[in-house]
């Protein structure tokens, strides 16, 4: 099994892809390997992005290209526990449904920004390079449609389903758990 996460740019130092790595190693037990996908590779477990036109979030698309088991994680996510129930069922793309975290006032985003209820923080997969290859055939439109591959996932119908467990969670939830999606908390910095 393959375990990837993605550092572009310098939204997120090195401590943030240790942290994960770490967290890894403690929480995610039989055989893998870890992948760092980045724009600038300094570590022996590094690769280089493939597509240097893409810019922050798209590059998680570019990791459907690799076949067999594989598990994303976004860099800031905080792994509380055990993660073995990810290991399964790798057949479909899955995502997280953030719907949990979404607000009264999200709705109305949905009209004007083509907002979404994936969120794609973990991902599992096995064989959907076709996905990026959807998204390589009208890539100029889709990036100056949509805000993020979420968007993408959810307004363009790709085939995709939800994690089956309540072990995730974001941190705007306010309530501990095995993992832990601090999507947003580190925009400012």
């Amino acid at each position: 099994m393959k375990v990837f996460c993605v550092k572009w740019g310098d939204k997120y130092d090195r401590s943030f892809v240790i942290r994960l790595r770490e967290s890894l190693k403690r929480n995610l037990t039989g055989d893998w390997k870890f992948y760092c996908y980045t724009d600038r590779p300094e570590k022996d477990y590094d690769l280089p992005v493939e597509y240097p036109e893409l810019r922050t979030w798209w590059h998680k698309l570019a990791l459907l290209e690799f076949k067999g088991e594989n598990l994303y994680f976004d860099l800031d996510i905080q792994i509380n526990g055990n993660i073995d129930f990810l290991k399964q069922d790798f057949g479909t793309l899955t995502l997280i449904d953030s719907t949990p975290w979404k607000t009264e006032q999200d709705e109305l985003k949905f009209k004007y920004n083509r907002d979404t209820l994936v969120n794609s923080s973990i991902m599992r997969w096995e064989d959907q390079g076709y996905i990026f290859d959807k998204f390589l055939s009208n890539r100029n439109t889709y990036l100056r449609l949509y805000s993020g591959i979420d968007r993408w996932i959810y307004n363009e119908k790709i085939d995709y389903k939800y994690f089956n467990t309540d072990k995730i969670s974001s941190w705007v939830e306010k309530k501990d758990n095995v993992i832990v999606i601090e999507n947003g908390k580190y925009i400012n910095k």
